[in-house]
C-alpha cells in the first residue's frame, strides 16, 4: 500500500514551543540515520528519531495521514479558492482533482431562474447563470473546473451551468 505522508503544522503548538521538531526535521533525521553503518549505532539513532516523530503526532505538532485521506479532503474541499499551500502535497506527483460527480440530494428554485442544490457529499452549489430545466433530485451531476477559478455542472439531458460553491 501506497502511503502518502502529509505532516501538518499546527501553528499554536509550535507558537508555544519554538524548540519544537518540524516534520521535515523528523523526516531528515530518520533518512541521516540510514546512513550509519554500525548496527546499534543504527539502532540507537533509529529509536530516537522514531521517538521524535511519535511525539510530534502526539503533541499535534504534525499529523501523519494516508494517500486515500488525502484523496477524500481533496475531494470534499472541491470548489473553494485555497491558498496555494503545500497542505496535500508539492501537486508533482498528481493531479490535481478537475471534476466531481455526485447525486443531487435536494434543489431549490432561486429568484431569477438560479438554483441552488446539494450533492450526496455534502457540497452545496449554486448556479450563477439562469437555468431552465433544473436537475432532479437522483440526476448524476459532473461539475468540471472551468478557467479562471470557474466551474462548469452538467447532468443527462440537462444544459450546463456556470456554478459556484457555497459550502
Amino acid at each position: 500500500m501506497i502511503v502518502t505522508i502529509a505532516m501538518m503544522l499546527a501553528g499554536p503548538a509550535l507558537a508555544r514551543d519554538r524548540d519544537a521538531t518540524t516534520p521535515s526535521k523528523a523526516l531528515d533525521e530518520l533518512t541521516k540515520c540510514t546512513a550509519i553503518a554500525a548496527d546499534t549505532d543504527r539502532l540507537a539513532c533509529f529509536d530516537r528519531a522514531v521517538k521524535t516523530v511519535v511525539e510530534g503526532q502526539r503533541s499535534k505538532a504534525f499529523v501523519v495521514v494516508d494517500k486515500a485521506e488525502v484523496q477524500r479532503a481533496k475531494r470534499s474541499l472541491f470548489g473553494f479558492s485555497l491558498p496555494s499551500i503545500k497542505l496535500f502535497g508539492s501537486g508533482d506527483d498528481e493531479q490535481a482533482l478537475k471534476e466531481l460527480t455526485a447525486v443531487m440530494r435536494s434543489s431549490v428554485q432561486l429568484p431569477g431562474g438560479l438554483i441552488r442544490f446539494e450533492l450526496d457529499d455534502g457540497g452545496v452549489w449554486e448556479t450563477t447563470e439562469q437555468v431552465m430545466l433544473a436537475p432532479r433530485k437522483g440526476d448524476r451531476v459532473t461539475i468540471k473546473a472551468g478557467t479562471l477559478g470557474s466551474y462548469v455542472a452538467t447532468a443527462p439531458g440537462r444544459r450546463s451551468a456556470r456554478v459556484r460553491r457555497l459550502r
